[in-house]
């Protein structure tokens, strides 16, 4: 079946960019965003969430579970951990692929993703005569490079709803204590 659009995030650059920033993504809200600005119906939308997991991590593995019930595709693979004690948990190439079987049943794709990495995606999807539009974090947090590349650029901190507070009334205040001293 052929959709109009596909979008792919990259849940892993999205945490880590937005974790640091004391933020945090609703994609239920992204979701919907997306579909509104499209004009979209559901089935004329494919939204997959690529999220790298480690068994150990509750709170990731809710995440996938919330995302599947929101209607992503949820691909995944768990964290490579070294034994020096560092971890991999990278998954551009799942996304990678994914885009490119997709480039031949879609007419955009919607990378949710600031990663340069995505640079050469980006590129040959267009040669594909696919459109590409990059949503990504702002703040010099999405690679110019990715924006150059991409049909459209449009900034999550922009759209209504889907970046907020980390602490909000939905997860647990830190305790006093926890919270950085402001300057």
């Amino acid at each position: 079946m052929r959709v109009k659009a596909a979008v792919l995030v990259d849940v892993q650059n999205l945490q880590e960019t937005f974790e640091r920033q004391g933020m945090e993504v609703r994609y239920d809200a992204l979701k919907e965003h997306l579909k509104a600005d499209f004009g979209l119906e559901e089935r004329e939308i494919k939204f997959l969430a690529f999220v790298p997991y480690r068994r150990d991590d509750d709170r990731r593995m809710r995440l996938i579970d919330a995302l599947s019930f929101m209607g992503f595709r949820v691909v995944t693979k768990p964290v490579r951990e070294h034994p020096d004690g560092g971890m991999k948990a990278n998954m551009d190439v799942e996304l990678v692929l994914e885009a490119i079987h997709l480039a031949q049943t879609v007419d955009e794709v919607i990378l949710v993703s600031g990663d340069s990495d995505f640079v050469p995606l980006v590129d040959a999807l267009s040669r594909m005569g696919v459109r590409v539009t990059v949503l990504g974090p702002g703040r010099g947090a999405t690679s110019v490079e990715l924006i150059r590349a991409s049909d459209h650029y449009k900034n999550l901190d922009d759209m209504a709803g889907v970046v907020i507070p980390r602490y909000s009334t939905e997860s647990p205040q830190p305790e006093e204590g926890e919270r950085e001293e402001e300057a």
